[in-house]
């Protein structure tokens, strides 16, 4: 089985005109409206999917939890929706809530876009909830080049507090924390319930994602990464081919191989088994 956990429904209309301007100068291509059909496409190669939004008030994305449970119902047996919630928000505990009416099975945050810092017990209610209703959460984590993030926000030794607190949440560290994968590994490997996606990784800097695969087997949780896309920046095909292809970089050097088990278990990981989501 191969899933898909980090894939976004992200539409033009869910993010401001400021905003979108502010990645464009970034180095993003102008945002395209993503029909539901490119989508789904893109997804054939995959047995399943986990699909989300963006929500930072602060950085002008409000994607709509509705707009994500309507994409989830054209294909919900090959679909799970995440909702986005922006605890700075008023109201955002009822909105999780809502999120469960709606049918949606996870929490996706972005606390260097939403400017806030995930380690505040200030935000500790959102955790308390989303543990309770068994609710994994997916955060965005490393690096963004929106010139409105707060990259302090965005580093993976902030969730050791956060697992500290409530070692039964499931969360899963995005993008392995780049560019502190070292320090992601850290922390995946002190916290049972605590995995990192992938995504991204291997396909735009494979050097850097070469070398946090080595990293990671080094440290013994090579088992904890599940494989994501980021699409649609990048669609499972690329991210499959490219992590297949790190190790061509290091041929007929002595620096270590990225085992082939490693990476294969990484590609077919039972992420919907660890995230309480089968």
């Amino acid at each position: 089985m191969i899933i898909d956990v980090h894939s976004h429904c992200l539409q033009p209309d869910h993010v401001s005109e400021a905003s979108r301007r502010a990645d464009e100068r970034a180095g993003y291509p102008p945002m395209q409206p993503l029909p539901f059909e490119t989508y789904q496409e893109a997804m054939r190669v995959v047995d399943k999917s986990v699909v989300f939004g963006v929500r930072a008030l602060a950085c002008g994305a409000l994607s709509p939890n509705d707009f994500t449970a309507e994409w989830v119902a054209k294909d919900p047996d090959r679909i799970i929706g995440f909702m986005c919630i922006d605890p700075t928000e008023d109201g955002y505990l009822e909105e999780i809530e809502r999120g469960v009416e709606l049918g949606l099975r996870g929490i996706k945050i972005y606390p260097m876009l939403a400017h806030f810092n995930p380690a505040d017990p200030f935000y500790f209610a959102l955790y308390e909830k989303a543990q309770r209703l068994e609710l994994p959460i997916l955060s965005h984590v490393g690096t963004h080049p929106n010139p409105r993030a707060i990259l302090k926000y965005s580093h993976p030794l902030l969730f050791d507090e956060v697992a500290q607190a409530f070692p039964d949440l499931k969360i899963v560290i995005a993008h392995m924390g780049h560019p502190w994968q070292r320090d992601c590994a850290v922390v995946i490997r002190k916290h049972a319930n605590v995995y990192a996606d992938v995504s991204g990784a291997g396909w735009v800097r494979p050097y850097s994602a070469w070398e946090a695969l080595v990293l990671m087997v080094e440290w013994g949780v090579a088992d904890k990464l599940l494989f994501g896309s980021d699409f649609p920046f990048w669609t499972p095909e690329e991210g499959m081919t490219k992590m297949r292809r790190l190790n061509e970089q290091v041929e007929g050097t002595n620096l270590p191989r990225i085992p082939d088990d490693v990476i294969e278990g990484i590609i077919h990981r039972n992420t919907l088994e660890l995230l309480g989501l089968e």
